[in-house]
This record gives structure tokens, C-alpha cells and sequence, in this order.
């Protein structure tokens, strides 16, 4: 219970302290080093399966933040986004597929 318990904690750290960064690449820079020493210390959480969630993460990391990912500049300065995702949008979204990840975890853990 207690490396999914931390591992949890540590996705959601992961996920929800990216909405400070600029990019999905300072974000991945900074953080990475810092959770897995972090995820290392926790008994009996596997290394290997909070990296492929970190990994997972950098994925949907846009949804909280869309001005930090690539095509961000291209989908606005284009007209297909018409206004930026408000802040609001982007904790609903946020809410919606961080604990689908979450129960991802479970399952990736028996197979990692």
C-alpha cells in the first residue's frame, strides 16, 4: 500500500507542478532528477514503473498548461484556437485525466 500510496503522491506532485514551468522541457529538466532519487528512497516502489509514469505524465502535461507544449504557438497563431484554454478549462481537464492515470498505476506496477 505504501509504494502506491507514494507513487500516487509523487504523479500527482509531478503533474500539478507543471502548470509553473514555461515548457514541457524545462518541466522534464527540472523535476525528473528531483522524483526519481525521491521514488528510489520509497521501499519496495519500482523504479521502473514510476519512470514510465513520469513518462505518461510528460504526455498530458499540455492539458493543465497548453502554452507549454510545441504546436501551442501554431494552433493560436493559426486561428484553430480561437482563445487561449482558461484556467478553469484547464483544471477540469486536469481533474479528468490525472486520476485516470491514477488508476493506470495500479496495473502499471503489476506489469512493471
Amino acid at each position: 500500500m505504501f509504494p502506491t500510496l507514494g507513487m500516487i503522491l509523487l504523479v500527482s506532485f509531478f503533474f500539478w507542478i507543471h502548470y509553473f514551468f514555461s515548457s514541457i522541457t524545462s518541466h522534464a529538466a527540472a523535476m525528473c532528477p528531483w522524483c526519481s532519487p525521491v521514488g528510489t528512497s520509497i521501499p519496495g516502489l519500482s523504479i521502473a514503473t514510476l519512470t514510465a509514469a513520469l513518462r505518461l505524465l510528460t504526455g498530458i502535461d499540455g492539458v493543465i498548461s497548453p502554452y507549454a507544449t510545441g504546436p501551442a504557438p501554431m494552433y493560436f497563431g493559426s486561428g484553430l484556437s480561437a482563445r487561449p484554454i482558461s484556467g478553469s478549462s484547464a483544471m477540469i481537464f486536469g481533474l479528468i485525466y490525472l486520476p485516470a492515470l491514477l488508476i493506470v498505476l495500479p496495473w502499471l506496477q503489476v506489469i512493471g
